[in-house]
């Protein structure tokens, strides 16, 4: 291992042990620290200072203030391949970008905290854009990035869990756990979950399951406008199907539907007869899928770019294709 990899392997270690209290990440402390210790492992567990061409010297990534722990795979990735790399900062959650890049201090990583005029300034002599955010906001990035910048740009995408429920107590457990972690944030969470069986034994186990894992890691606060969208949906689950709820998690069954926006601890379930009606997923930007089906030729023909086990959600493998992209390749430069 060379000394740059070893040396960004206790960057790694480094950030995943810092506090997270005074964060602004929208998740419990508690929360907070399973994310880290999460991303950190993935990343630990991977190969680092694999290139795939001729690595960029200058690389901007564009964070979002969602999932804060994004960033880390990539900054460490292009670390251990000699590569200068730049956080533009969310300006509503600058602290755990800081604090990556005083992890990371001595690898040339640094953090900045720019409104989205001034950071423009960052791509100054880059060669790469990594960039999280919303579609909007992608779109008019993208129009004012320079030609000569390679750039990989990843807006809002949607993920399900499609299940048999044959076996709903182990489904149920793995898939609180995809939605426990980071509190439905980010494109890798189950937006619905729908079972090629009746719902209402998964539906009693999920509720059990998500009650026990929010005794050890209980969920951030509601944001303001959350809370309206909590009591519309399971008022509307309540009147065409059922709803189980508590205060910190709600297991609404109902007939399918369009998907909406991830609530924290919200399990949307949906009983389909057969994986071909969700063909209209077909028309969606779509990221993961969580199956116990042994077969998934179906699922990616509907446009998934990662099909995974349930509870392996919003654990993506270090060196995958990201939105079906090999992000440090598109990157580098060829030999």
């Amino acid at each position: 291992m060379s000394t740059v990899v070893s040396a960004v392997r206790e960057a790694v270690r480094t950030w995943s042990e810092a506090n997270p209290a005074d964060w602004n990440t929208g998740l419990s402390q508690e929360g907070a620290c399973l994310a880290m210790n999460t991303a950190a492992g993935l990343v630990l567990d991977g190969a680092l200072g694999v290139s795939r061409g001729r690595p960029p010297k200058k690389v901007v990534i564009w964070c979002a203030s969602n999932v804060f722990t994004a960033p880390l795979e990539w900054t460490a990735q292009l670390a251990a391949l000699g590569t200068e790399v730049l956080l533009k900062a969310p300006s509503s959650s600058p602290e755990s970008t800081q604090a990556m890049a005083d992890a990371f201090h001595g690898l040339g990583v640094s953090a900045h905290h720019l409104d989205h005029t001034s950071a423009l300034r960052l791509l100054e002599g880059a060669d790469g854009l990594i960039a999280f955010g919303s579609d909007e906001t992608l779109t008019a990035l993208n129009a004012q990035v320079p030609p000569t910048v390679r750039r990989s740009l990843h807006g809002h995408r949607a993920s399900v869990a499609v299940v048999t429920g044959r076996n709903p107590v182990q489904t149920a457990q793995a898939l609180a756990w995809d939605l426990v972690l980071y509190d439905g944030r980010g494109c890798m969470s189950p937006s619905a979950i729908f079972c090629l069986d009746q719902t209402e034994a998964l539906a009693d186990a999920l509720a059990s399951a998500l009650a026990e894992a929010g005794k050890t890691i209980p969920p951030g606060k509601l944001a303001p406008w959350q809370g309206p969208q909590w009591r519309a949906r399971t008022g509307r689950a309540r009147a065409l199907g059922t709803c189980r709820e508590d205060s910190q998690w709600a297991v609404c069954a109902t007939e399918t539907g369009p998907l909406e926006a991830n609530l924290p601890r919200m399990a949307v379930l949906h009983e389909i007869e057969e994986v071909r009606a969700l063909s209209f997923l077909k028309d969606m930007a779509l990221s993961t899928c969580a199956t116990d089906l042994d077969d998934h030729a179906a699922l990616e023909a509907l446009g998934f770019h990662r099909v995974c086990a349930p509870g392996d959600m919003q654990r993506p493998p270090l060196n995958r294709k990201h939105d079906g992209v090999d992000v440090i390749a598109r990157l580098s430069a060829m030999p």
